[in-house]
């Protein structure tokens, strides 16, 4: 490993803690804590590319936590309130999943399923297509 990639790896993650500490990412729980005042900087804004390590490791390319840890990170409770609560979040799908419904390397569903915390889409709430299209597109005839 070179000098720069060390350097990178050991930053990422001192950066992700400080931008928490910092109240940077909305609705941090860490700087309720510890009074910290929040600023709104939103971490799917990818042209701060210093905001990646909030998510993903250095290297190689890879998520800090498990998807559904790493979201309400930032969005708490929305798992309980979410419109689809009784979605099997986190289980093993028995249906047939489109390709642009990506699941985890375990074959489960997750948050990033139907959003997408990589771009701006059209549809509100980064949900990868319609919200009225996205339950149609594993649940047909339903």
């Amino acid at each position: 490993m070179t000098k720069s990639k060390a350097l990178l790896a050991l930053l990422v993650p001192a950066f992700s803690l400080a931008i928490v500490l910092a109240g940077a990412v909305k609705n941090s729980s860490v700087a309720d804590e510890i009074g910290v005042k929040k600023v709104n900087i939103n971490p799917h804004d990818f042209s701060k590319a210093e905001l990646c390590g909030v998510c993903h490791t250095a290297e190689p390319p890879a998520l800090l936590l498990d998807p559904v840890s790493i979201c309400v990170k930032c969005h708490p409770g929305n798992i309980g309130n979410h419109p689809v609560t009784k979605h099997p979040i986190g289980q093993m799908t028995r249906i047939k999943i489109p390709s642009y419904l990506p699941l985890t390397e375990d074959g489960e569903m997750v948050c990033y399923t139907c959003h997408d915390p990589h771009k701006k889409t059209k549809h509100p709430k980064m949900l990868r297509v319609d919200y009225f299209r996205l339950c149609q597109a594993c649940h047909v005839g339903y």
